[in-house]
């Protein structure tokens, strides 16, 4: 299928804390799992011999943390890399919001509790420590407090860095992202959380400031592009492998050895 994903965009999609790089809380909760962050398509730029780019798609702020099954992949190209293959993977994140009209700010304890626990406090501390159970081995620490709210912007400051400063910039910046919103409890697309996941990321503060406050920055660019992949997806993780005779596609939480088996694949079939 050879499909090409071009977008500037970072939750919010990142390496690391895959679900994304940045969207909205995710309505099929049983299935997503994680960005960019952020938050997590895939692409091979066929017009550059030996490079193979690794695309995700996913919300910011889906109900589940990413963070695991992020790992999970950053592990798998870590591995796959190590053995020198004749192809280069790039980690690619592109925007995707399940809910696009998410209002701009909600308390994160109060949305769980009414929209996904139906005000039942008992599931709601259970989940929550369920949750707590399969991230703290990860060294993830889950904050349920705080704000939750669109990442429209997040996504749209993500675009904007993966496309000037590159993949790295991307994925250190979905990660701080994701970061400040699971763990610090910080809105995923506060000015502020903005900022100061992009200077973490190496964005100078001058620059980081005018990027974020700057809302029409790549807006159309960024709303045209979700538009796009929203007609591939409806659910996250999504992690896609472009390869020179097939795209393969995962979708949902999978093992390394899952994501190891897709990347030699493509290696194999790129020869």
């Amino acid at each position: 299928m050879n499909r090409k994903y071009h977008s500037p965009s970072i939750p919010f999609a990142r390496g690391k804390h895959l679900t994304p790089i940045i969207a909205s809380p995710s309505k099929h909760s049983d299935r997503a799992t994680s960005p960019p962050r952020s938050q997590n398509k895939s692409q091979l730029s066929q017009d550059v011999p030996g490079k193979e780019e690794v695309c995700t798609s996913s919300p910011v702020n889906s109900l589940r943390p990413p963070t695991k099954d992020a790992g999970r992949l950053e592990e798998a190209l870590a591995q796959v890399r190590a053995t020198s293959p004749p192809v280069t993977f790039t980690l690619h994140f592109e925007p995707f919001q399940l809910f696009p009209d998410f209002p701009d700010t909600a308390d994160k304890q109060e949305w769980y509790l009414h929209e996904k626990h139906f005000d039942n406090e008992a599931a709601q501390q259970a989940y929550q420590s369920h949750m707590t159970s399969l991230l703290e081995p990860h060294g993830v620490k889950l904050n349920f407090a705080g704000k939750m709210g669109n990442t429209l912007h997040a996504h749209r400051v993500i675009q904007q860095v993966q496309r000037d400063r590159g993949a790295d910039a991307a994925s250190r910046l979905v990660e701080g992202l994701y970061r400040r919103y699971f763990e610090q409890a910080k809105h995923p697309s506060g000015d502020e959380t903005l900022v100061e996941a992009c200077v973490e990321a190496g964005v100078g503060e001058d620059e980081a400031r005018e990027l974020v406050e700057d809302k029409e920055l790549g807006l159309r660019e960024v709303r045209a592009r979700l538009r796009e992949v929203t007609m591939d997806a409806d659910a996250v993780p999504v992690v896609a492998v472009e390869g020179k005779r097939r795209d393969i596609t995962l979708t949902g939480a999978k093992e390394v050895k899952d994501y190891i088996k897709a990347l030699e694949t493509v290696v194999k079939e790129s020869g």
